[in-house]
């Protein structure tokens, strides 16, 4: 029972750092990302992978599993029996279906996107590595997909404190970053404010969890 009970321990910690990885892995990192989660429009995400599918000098990567490259749609490539068999799709043409498969089928108001801001207890000022990180969602707003939309910056805190204290505490962390959004030419008036204290954890986590100190941004138009 020892040995079971040390086993599942062990696997647990191994697999939570794998969990938080994998969430933070789908999270935007980019102006592309955020562009493709609010218009629907990921024609450059869908080009970049498609790009990490070829090497440096531009050719189709040699697959390790078949030992064969990429070539044009529809091509034959002739069998050891003499035969001949449809060649594999190239690059373009798998890119053009990822665009399909990455398309969100509904861009409209109401998405959301946490954008994975986070405070030091009872802070509202954005780090440097969190500037950067809204210097992409700020170039993404001024992308020609985004520029006409307006968006609601959401503030959130922990449960520490009053009620009082957490909901200006919240209101000033949308704040920040709704400030540094218009420092870097994002238009005030597409930006509206809100604080919501600790009335809103993240599902499945408790209200005094460290990462409910967050801002999240919601397309409103």
């Amino acid at each position: 029972m020892r040995k079971l009970a040390f086993a599942l321990l062990a696997g647990g910690l191994v697999a939570a750092p794998g969990a938080l990885l994998a969430q933070q892995a789908q999270a935007p990192q980019s102006a592309d990302d955020y562009v493709c989660q609010f218009s629907g429009d990921c024609a450059n995400q869908a080009q970049a992978e498609d790009q990490s599918d070829q090497t440096p000098s531009g050719r189709p990567r040699i697959s390790a599993t078949r030992g064969f490259s990429l070539a044009r749609p529809n091509a034959m490539a002739v069998t050891p029996s003499g035969g001949s068999r449809p060649q594999v799709q190239a690059s373009g043409q798998r890119a053009n279906q990822r665009q399909v498969a990455h398309r969100p089928q509904a861009a409209r108001p109401g998405g959301r996107v946490d954008l994975r801001v986070e405070f030091a207890l009872g802070s509202a000022v954005l780090s440097p590595a969190q500037q950067d990180r809204m210097r992409a969602f700020a170039e993404a707003l001024r992308r020609p997909q985004l520029s006409g939309m307006r968006f609601r910056i959401e503030g959130h805190t922990d449960s520490i404190g009053s009620r009082a204290s957490n909901m200006a505490l919240s209101r000033a962390r949308a704040e920040a970053v709704a400030d540094f959004l218009t420092s870097q030419g994002v238009p005030a008036s597409r930006l509206d404010v809100r604080g919501f204290g600790f009335d809103r954890p993240l599902p499945g986590h408790r209200a005094s969890d460290p990462s409910n100190r967050r801002v999240e941004a919601v397309r409103i138009s």
